[in-house]
């Protein structure tokens, strides 16, 4: 059963914790969530609506997947990019949100922007991208929402 995603001309390979069944992909134009754990973990919102393509495929025999252990210190949103995201660059190719962002209301408006086609505003926060990030929900293929990540104890 799948548990990559590949979405069109991202080159992000995403990593689902549970695997899609044949019966979860979807086949309507409503968005639909998954739980990505890998190279960011938080929620995938795929709007079937405007993405061309979507690859779910099997994980490779053996499994061979380490996880990156990527600390986040405030949530974060990924949107599409040529580059993935790129945890290494500076700056960051995903977006810090303030730190008492509201992820379950948030992933509501991008839900509900993907499937009216409308616009979603979203505050950004963070010492390199500190503004506004604007988007259009009749266009955008995907999002990802990600919590901070905690910090273990000593």
């Amino acid at each position: 059963m799948p548990s990559i995603l590949r979405i069109e001309s991202d080159p992000t390979t995403w990593t689902l914790p549970t695997p899609v069944g044949a019966d979860q992909v979807p086949t309507s134009s409503e968005p639909v969530a998954f739980e990505v754990t890998d190279p960011l973990a938080g929620r995938l919102i795929l709007s079937p609506r405007a993405v061309g393509s979507a690859v779910f495929l099997a994980p490779p025999p053996g499994g061979g997947h380490i996880p990156n252990g990527a600390r986040l210190p405030e949530p974060c949103i990924y949107v599409p990019s040529a580059t993935g995201p790129d945890l290494h660059s500076n700056p960051k190719r995903y977006y810090l949100l303030p730190p008492l962002a509201d992820l379950a209301a948030l992933e509501q408006q991008i839900t509900a922007a993907m499937s009216g086609g409308t616009f979603v505003t979203i505050e950004l926060t963070g010492p390199a991208n500190t503004g506004v990030l604007v988007l259009n929900g009749a266009a955008l293929s995907f999002v990802v929402l990600c919590p901070a990540t905690p910090t273990p104890a000593p």
